[in-house]
């Protein structure tokens, strides 16, 4: 009885929630009235359907829909790309004989209505291209009659819905780009007439069902960016006999490729790219005789290239890039291959020669084999391949010259041979043939000759790289010719200039050109007043080591967008233009080692982006200006080797930035203040061959950063400070050649790392510390104070003390005795009294024990190994610079990340000390948990919280994720909650100094934990600073705070998709690298850089952001005047316009305050105090 009234009440439910919602015609008999009734419920969706469907003309002449003859009712209705928005009204359910719903390419979002699973009759649903949301409705199972259905590019989430498998006549589903999840239900395999399957682009996880490999009628299935893991079927292609195309690329699948493929007989395009698929190419692959595409890069494939990969006479590309394939290179295999057009082979083991055979595989476009050990030749067959774009064959040994036959390929566009030991020298018909030839690099050779006259043939060049080469002859001076160039690097060649006219001259012609690299050539002669015609986009003037002689023209000062210029080591002569001060932007000027005198120009003080300024070795004279102390971004400041004068002014000292000073030989007098004292960041100071008098300041020991100290040769008197024993960075300490008296302290015996000491001619006297670094000196170190006593290695004489203490020894010894038998006694009389004592107080003293010290978890290195099975690569999550990290399940299920750190590099107990000792220490919510740790002398590795959600940076870039205005909101709130701890809420400020999304990660409820403290900082204080040896992301660095050091590095970068290599001259040594300087204000910038890219969805590193325009720069430009071009689309897409305006203001505000923490001067950027609590009242006016 029971049983029978639930079904009643059951059925009486479906009724009521599938019929009632309807409207009062609902209830009328189903007519085309019925029919024109819902329709109009789409009509507020575009003023193009209100204008049309009126109530005068008949339902089956409006736009968009098509009545069935038969029963003269609506049958299809197809109004894509008709730019409707709105949601889907359930009113649709009531269009009972549709059977064609296209609503695709508009704005509708919302979830599906399930009403449209009353549509029995439809066989074709597409409504791609929208932003629907929710769970796909299981209830599209339940339209038995379905062919065609295509969900692709919208907003889909929840998993894929097991119901789908019920419609047994779908032939197409299509359910790409959208935020899907889960696994891939294994009922799919019941779709016995699907042809076409592709869930590309989402999140999906697990392994593929093989009951999908059971589809017969399948013909192309795509299923890559997933996150789908295990091995394929090792007989995956025995019930596929009409697969066409199958994309398994990027995902996480693994083993090896299954050798019966070959079963798929018909099988046109295959990519199993970028996965970690093992072993050997197989051997049967060949038997794929229709295979136009096989993608097999990104994997771990190693052995040889197969020679039955010479049977796929159809194939267009072949590219097994980034494996580990071995062997040499035969290209007879590929001789058969009429249509291939694309062979990429890079960054694999291949050696050998290159065949002449390669000139046989007429129809290549594009040849990549860069990154292999290939040696030889360059064949001249090469200039067979008349369709070749582009030829990559940089990073090998191959030697001798490059063959002429190159340059007559008229389709060339991208030549790069760099990085290799060619030799000879260039055609001189360069770009007769080939004058579309768009990039040409054949730096890092060593080719000779003249670079031809010819080359302004090249016409369409926009990068044209040399350098590392023995080119000689006149620099071509119709370099001008080339109207699109934005890179010109010829450094370190033998080239000089035709002293008729100057090749600058003719640059500037180039009205795109961003960075111009002439260094180290013997070009003579003057730097022309053309400069200052450069391109208004140059960023990068390198000409140092060119033998220029004259003076620095005052056009140099148009060159607004200057960020380097460099013209060291020339024989510049004349005063320093006083038009310099234009060159706002200017963060490195290098003049040092040239002829240049007179007064430095106040007009530097006008650069207040300088970071370097290196003017040693000239021949300056008169004071250090004063102003130098307002250029506050000054880190890097070289006056040495002058004939500067006149005290050393005291704006200088508050530079509390600075990290290294050199006004060494110079003629500077005066003494050393106090104040020098503020120079807390400086690791380098150098005042050695001046005229300096007075005493060391007595508090000198706050330079605690200080590496190397130099103040000899001078006039300096008085002690040495005792506190000079607690600057324990201090390597290296002159202070020879001065007057200085006393004894020296032994308290610098305490100084483990100073490994140069030098305090000879002076007049010290005492004995001589004889412990700590003081065993490797020696007399040198001392010599020229008569008065000084020590030990015999230092040659000097003996002091008293040493000789009272021998003869003492002996009264010492017999005195030892008697002591050590009255200490003995006492101790087992106390150790008895103790141990009846704490009997009774042990109870007591273990509750109290338990409630102060909670012991963590012990997990030992054979437990790790289970959980992780072995660190086996399955279960890494990823790998860095000094460690690896991998996911492991222990044995009572818990989930854990462990960091497992490279023992090989140095320095890396350290890293693993300063993460353990900040991990332990720190208790926050929005902070990573370390659950344990596992350390000897060959193995460490923290045990961390696993995050299920992965990190920030995915969520933002990756195409199945997508996060709404008040995640990103959350996400940067629990950030800023985490600093501010970090800052202010615990007993020492600490700083993260590497903060970036990777290191945000996101727990199950998406709260974020800022993670990897690998190189973060204890400081004393909030707004002090220290030192780091370890570089943090180019891109979260304050341009303000960006230490250049007074060496110009060659940066070797790479360009997109690492294909070819740029060399790039730029001043080095960030603020978080070898020499860096971090603060609390430094954690603030990063902060708000992040912030910017979280709700811009743009990388700081983007290739938009060139010469002077960063991420932050943009967003200054554009928020105020037109914010939206800024704003993440994804916020506003799909929003009623109020809601559009709404998250605009918001995005707005938070911008705004991004900019406030990301400000080029420390002092100038709010605290995380501040920016956690201004965020707060944002979320609160959004929430409103």
């Amino acid at each position: 009885m029971e049983k029978k009234l639930y079904c009643i009440l059951l059925y009486a439910f479906l009724i009521t929630i599938t019929f009632p919602m309807l409207s009062s015609e609902s209830k009328q008999p189903l007519s085309l009235a019925t029919d024109q009734s819902s329709l109009l419920s789409l009509k507020h969706t575009s003023l193009l359907l209100a204008t049309n469907w009126t109530n005068s003309s008949s339902v089956c002449s409006w736009i968009g829909v098509t009545c069935s003859l038969r029963h003269h009712r609506v049958a299809a209705l197809n109004l894509s790309n008709m730019a409707l928005s709105g949601t889907i009204p359930p009113q649709l359910g009531h269009l009972s004989f549709l059977v064609s719903l296209d609503l695709s390419d508009n704005h509708f979002y919302g979830d599906l209505p399930h009403q449209l699973s009353l549509l029995r009759r439809l066989k074709f649903i597409s409504l791609r291209l929208n932003n629907f949301t929710g769970d796909i409705p299981p209830m599209l199972g339940q339209l038995p009659n379905l062919e065609y259905l295509n969900l692709r590019n919208n907003s889909f989430i929840g998993s894929i819905p097991k119901s789908l498998s019920n419609l047994t006549n779908l032939q197409f589903l299509d359910l790409r780009y959208n935020s899907l999840s889960g696994e891939i239900p294994k009922e799919l395999g019941r779709l016995q007439s699907l042809q076409t399957l592709y869930v590309r682009f989402n999140r999906l996880s697990g392994a593929i069902p093989s009951t999908i490999f059971n589809i017969s009628t399948l013909v192309s299935m795509g299923f890559t960016y997933n996150e789908l893991s295990g091995s394929l079927p090792t007989d995956m292609c025995r019930n596929l006999p009409f697969l066409a195309w199958i994309d398994l690329s990027f995902n996480q699948l693994s083993g090896a490729i299954p050798t019966n493929l070959s079963q798929c007989s018909r099988l046109k395009g295959l990519s199993l790219s970028y996965n970690s698929f093992s072993g050997e190419i197989p051997s049967e692959i060949g038997y794929l005789t229709s295979l136009g595409e096989l993608y097999l890069g990104g994997n771990n494939l190693n052995g040889i290239l197969p020679h039955e990969i010479g049977h796929l006479q159809s194939l267009v590309t072949f590219a097994a890039e980034g494996n580990q394939i071995a062997g040499s290179i035969d290209f007879n295999i590929f001789m058969n291959m009429s249509s291939l057009q694309t062979l990429a082979l890079a960054r694999n083991k291949f050696t050998g020669n290159l065949s002449r055979d390669v000139g046989n595989i007429t129809m290549l476009t594009k040849l990549q084999l860069q990154e292999n050990h290939l040696t030889g030749l360059i064949p001249t067959e090469f200039g067979q391949l008349y369709h070749l774009e582009t030829l990559d064959v940089q990073l090998n040994s191959l030697s001798g010259s490059i063959p002429h036959e190159l340059f007559n390929i008229s389709t060339l566009r991208i030549l790069g041979l760099n990085g290799n030991a060619l030799s000879g020298v260039l055609p001189t018909h360069l770009c007769h043939a080939s004058s579309f030839l768009k990039q040409l690099y054949l730096g890092d050779n060593t080719i000779t000759g003249e670079i031809p006259n010819a080359i302004s043939n090249c016409s369409q060049l926009t990068i044209l790289s040399l350098p590392y080469n023995k080119f000689s002859g006149y620099i071509p001076a119709h370099l001008g010719n080339l109207r699109f160039l934005r890179k010109l690097e010829l450094l370190r060649n033998n080239l000089t200039q035709a002293p008729s006219s100057s090749f600058i001259t003719s640059l500037t012609n180039c009205r795109s050109l961003t960075g111009l690299s002439i260094g180290d050539n013997p070009l003579n002669g003057v730097i022309p007043a053309s400069v200052g015609n450069l391109s208004s986009s140059l960023s990068t003037f390198y000409a140092g080591n060119c033998k220029f002689r004259g003076s620095i023209p005052v056009e140099i000062g148009n060159l607004s967008n200057l960020i380097t210029l460099t013209l060291q080591a020339n024989e510049l002569s004349g005063n320093i233009p006083l038009t310099i001060s234009h060159l706002h932007e200017l963060q490195g000027l290098d003049l040092s080692d040239n002829m240049l005198g007179g007064s430095i120009p106040h007009a530097i003080c006008d650069l207040f982006s300088l970071n370097t300024l290196a003017m040693s070795h000239n021949q300056f004279s008169g004071p250090i200006p004063k102003c130098l102390g307002n250029v506050s971004s000054l880190r890097n400041l070289h006056l040495d080797s002058n004939i500067l004068n006149s005290s050393i002014p005291s704006s200088l000292w508050g530079l509390k930035d600075l990290i290294q000073l050199d006004l060494s030989s110079n003629s500077l007098n005066g003494s050393l203040p106090l104040e020098m004292s503020n120079l807390g960041a400086a690791i380098y100071i150098n005042v050695e061959m001046n005229k300096l008098s007075g005493s060391i300041p007595r508090n000198i020991e706050k330079l605690q950063n200080l590496v190397r100290l130099s103040l000899a040769n001078n006039r300096l008197e008085g002690s040495i400070p005792v506190s000079m024993g607690s600057m324990i960075s201090l390597a290296y300490l002159d202070l020879s050649y001065n007057n200085l008296s006393g004894s020296i302290p032994k308290s610098l015996e305490a100084l483990q790392h100073l490994d140069y000491f030098n305090v000879s001619f002076n007049s010290l006297s005492g004995e001589i510390p004889n412990g700590g670094s003081f065993r490797n000196f020696t007399m040198d170190s001392l010599k020229g104070n008569e008065a000084l006593c020590g030990i015999p290695k230092f040659h000097v004489q003996i002091c008293s003390s040493i000789s009272n203490h021998r003869s003492k020894r002996k009264k010492v010894e017999r005195a030892s005795f008697i002591v050590f038998g009255v200490v003995a006694f006492i101790s087992v009389v106390s150790l008895a009294f103790i141990i009846v004592r704490n009997k009774r107080k042990d109870k007591t003293t273990r509750e109290v024990d338990e409630l102060i010290f909670i012991v963590p978890e012990r997990i030992s290195y054979y437990e790790l190994l289970q959980a992780t099975e072995r660190f086996d690569e399955s279960n890494l999550l990823g790998t860095g610079s000094s460690c690896s990290v991998y996911k492991g399940i222990l044995n009572n299920g818990k989930d854990i990340v462990v960091k497992v750190f490279n023992m090989q590099l140095e320095g890396i107990s350290r890293i693993f000390d300063v993460e353990c000792e900040i991990l332990r220490s720190i208790r926050h919510r929005n902070l990573t948990s370390v659950i344990s740790s596992c350390s000897n002398e060959e193995f460490k590795a923290l045990v961390l919280e696993y995050m299920p959600k992965g990190n920030l940076e995915k969520w933002l870039y990756s195409h199945n994720y997508c996060l709404n205005m008040m995640e990103r909101l959350n996400i940067m709130i629990d950030v800023a909650s985490a600093l501010e701890y970090l800052h202010h809420g615990y007993s020492m400020p600490i700083v993260h100094s590497d903060l970036k999304p990777s290191n945000v990660l996101l727990d199950e409820d998406m709260v974020a934990h800022v993670s990897d403290f690998g190189i973060a900082k204890l400081l004393c204080d909030g707004d002090s600073a220290v030192l780091t040896n370890t570089l943090a992301t180019l891109g979260y660095i304050a341009p303000g705070e960006v230490s250049l050091n007074i060496l110009v590095a060659l940066h070797f970068q790479s360009i997109n998709c690492g294909f070819l290599s740029e060399y790039i001259m730029i001043f080095v040594v960030p603020e978080y690298g070898l020499e860096g300087l971090v603060s609390t204000r430094c954690d603030v910038y990063s902060y708000g850089v992040m912030v910017i890219e979280t709700f811009t969805r743009k990388r700081p590193c983007d290739d938009m952001f060139c010469g002077d325009m960063s991420l932050k720069r943009w967003v200054e430009l554009s928020l105020s005047d037109i914010p939206d071009e800024v704003i993440d689309a994804n916020l506003v897409r799909n929003l009623e316009e109020e809601m559009i305006s709404k998250n605009m203001q918001c995005v707005s505000s938070i911008l705004e305050l991004a900019l406030k923490c990301s400000a080029d001067s420390p002092r100038d950027r709010i605290n995380m105090k501040q920016a956690h609590a201004e965020l707060q009242k944002i979320k609160h006016r959004f929430s409103q």
